[in-house]
Formats: C-alpha cells, sequence, structure tokens
C-alpha cells in the first residue's frame, strides 16, 4: 500500500509550485499598482496596505479555485486511482494536500499584511481610533480574529467538499445516463450549486457582521454551533464522495 506520507508528499509538490506562482504574481500585482499610483500622484497615507488587502482577496478566490481544480482532477486521474491504495486515504490525502497549501498561503499574506501594516502603522492606528466605537482589548481583538480564521477556513472545506460531490455525481451518472439525461442532471446540478454558493455566501457575509458578538458568551456560543453545523455538513459530504468515489466513479487515460 502507498505511504499517507509519500501520496502526501507527490500531491503537494505541484500545488505547492502552484501557489508560489500565484504568490510572485499578486506581489508583482501588488508592486505595479503602487508604481503607477506613486507616478500619477504619490502613495497617499493606508495605501500600501489598502492594495495588499485588496488585490489579497483576489488571490484567495485564485487560490481556491486553483486548488479545486487540481483536487477534481485527482478522482478521475488513473495516475492516482490505479495506485495501491484506498479511496479513503486518496480523497482524505487530496483534501488535506490543497488545505495545508491553502494554510501556507494564508500565512505569507499575512507576511505581506504585516509589511505593508508597517509601513502604513501611524495612519491606520489613528483611523481605527476614529472609527471605533468601544475600545477592544488585545484578547478580544483576537478573540474575533480567531473566530473569523476558523470560519473562514471551515467554509473553504465546505466549499471543496461541495465542489467534489457534485464532480463525482455528474461522473456517476454520466457513466450509464443516455446524453439527453445527462444534460438535464448536470443542468440542475449546477442549479444546485449555484443555490448553494448564495446561501453560504449570505451565510458569511451574517456571520462576518455579527463578528462583535463573539466578545459575548453567548455570541461566542452561537459561532462555535454555526462552525461546527459547517463542519458537519463538509463530512457529511466527505463520506458521500469517498462512497461515490469507492462505487460509480471511472478513470479517464490521462
Amino acid at each position: 500500500m502507498t505511504k499517507f506520507t509519500a501520496l502526501l508528499k507527490v500531491m503537494s509538490r505541484d500545488r505547492f509550485r502552484l501557489i508560489n506562482w500565484l504568490l510572485v504574481a499578486d506581489i508583482a500585482v501588488v508592486a505595479a499598482t503602487l508604481l503607477w499610483s506613486f507616478v500619477r500622484q504619490g502613495i497617499q497615507p493606508g495605501e500600501t496596505f489598502g492594495v495588499a488587502l485588496a488585490w489579497s482577496m483576489v488571490a484567495f478566490v485564485i487560490a481556491f479555485v486553483l486548488l479545486s481544480v487540481r483536487i477534481e482532477r485527482v478522482y478521475t486521474r488513473d495516475t492516482y486511482r490505479l495506485l495501491p491504495l484506498g479511496d479513503t486515504k486518496l480523497y482524505l490525502t487530496n483534501l488535506f494536500s490543497s488545505f495545508a497549501m491553502f494554510i501556507y498561503f494564508g500565512i505569507v499574506q499575512l507576511i505581506i499584511y504585516l509589511i505593508t501594516e508597517a509601513v502604513d502603522n501611524t495612519y491606520l492606528t489613528e483611523i481605527l481610533r476614529t472609527v471605533s466605537g468601544p475600545s477592544y482589548t488585545t484578547m478580544e481583538a483576537a478573540k474575533i480574529c480567531v473566530g473569523m480564521l476558523i470560519m473562514g477556513l471551515s467554509l473553504v472545506i465546505l466549499g471543496w467538499t461541495t465542489i467534489s460531490l457534485v464532480h463525482l455525481v455528474i461522473s456517476a451518472t454520466n457513466n450509464f445516463l443516455p446524453n439527453a439525461s445527462r444534460r438535464l442532471i448536470n443542468v440542475v446540478l449546477y442549479i444546485i450549486v449555484i443555490y448553494l454558493v448564495v446561501r453560504v455566501i449570505g451565510f458569511l457575509f451574517y456571520e462576518f457582521n455579527n463578528f462583535g458578538q463573539l466578545i459575548d458568551g453567548g455570541g461566542t456560543t452561537h459561532f462555535l454551533i454555526n462552525i461546527l453545523g459547517v463542519l458537519v455538513v463538509a463530512a457529511i459530504e466527505a463520506v458521500l464522495n469517498i462512497f461515490i468515489l469507492k462505487k460509480w466513479v471511472e478513470t479517464v487515460p490521462n
């Protein structure tokens, strides 16, 4: 049987290279934007951090999409499916590999935030002092940041398990349905996915608008229950994905 560490190393190598290229592109775009701003009107206070933050949001979406593509390619490629290992190990290693690369991407982005924040520290501190209501302690601020991080990562996992579920269901049904039925099933599934995405985005905005509740005990309990609910749904989808992968999904030539 193929070892988990060996399989993880193989899967991570290509994704690590992909994320590094994305980071280089992100830094290059940020530098180009600041350079263009400097040439036109000079760099304004707070602009360095603002530009880095804005482009990082785009980069996070691109990283999620690119890693999603890498995840889905594994399930129907005989390079991996014909290895001597179980489908459960294949699925979990595949998911964990992308998750680890997403964490790596986030850590580098955090370093970029800290560097650009240091450049604009005086301006940002004054802005926060002006717009903030009650003064939060360091512990309270850390509590909110950790809550945002955990919720964001939970939604990333849920996003990947949902995408995989749709992809594997489509792959399985395409094996025995006629062409007309394939198109109908695919349309229905895509509508379901769009609906789920809209619901998740609505849930995300709702939770982000209520992060202040994390300071209160009741708000913290409610927030943790929501995170647990997201992870439970992701776990159920993962079990379904493994079952479909094992029973019905066939490989295609590389």
